[in-house]
């Protein structure tokens, strides 16, 4: 690894470069450490690094990605269980799936309003960045909440 290059230039030590799997699957730094006969202390210093950092974060995205992507295979695997159950002879097994279907769309829709107010609130802190008059700002978040 060169010592005086630029971010772009600077690699990875080889030792970094197999340490940043086991940090992305490891339960903890430490946990890392112990598995690599590292110093707790030589990891949060790599973490610091922004070509390091970079990396780390990187893979740790691309697990998530792909964690995410089993995921939505196993959610339709879940909905294809429920709707068979729809089908049942059985009424009170249909009313608990069709309670549990109702649930569960309560609870996203609860989320996704959520989501909702919060993208409002991120748009009305970037009107406040670009509006320095309190009084034009004030105008424009009641004509935005009235919206």
């Amino acid at each position: 690894m060169q010592q005086n290059a630029t971010n772009s230039e600077k690699e990875l030590s080889e030792r970094q470069e197999l340490t940043i799997p086991h940090l992305v699957s490891a339960k903890s730094v430490s946990e890392t450490a112990h598995l690599l006969g590292l110093n707790r202390s030589t990891i949060y210093r790599w973490m610091d690094d922004p070509v390091f950092r970079a990396e780390y974060d990187r893979q740790r995205d691309a697990v998530a990605n792909f964690a995410r992507a089993g995921m939505r295979t196993l959610l339709l695997k879940a909905l294809t269980v429920q709707a068979e159950r729809f089908d049942s002879d059985d009424p009170k097994e249909r009313v608990r799936v069709a309670r549990e279907v109702f649930d569960y769309d309560t609870k996203t829709a609860q989320y996704r309003e959520n989501q909702h107010l919060l993208n409002r609130l991120h748009r009305l802190l970037d009107i406040e960045e670009e509006t320095q008059d309190e009084g034009t700002f004030n105008d424009q978040i009641d004509r935005y909440l009235a919206s």
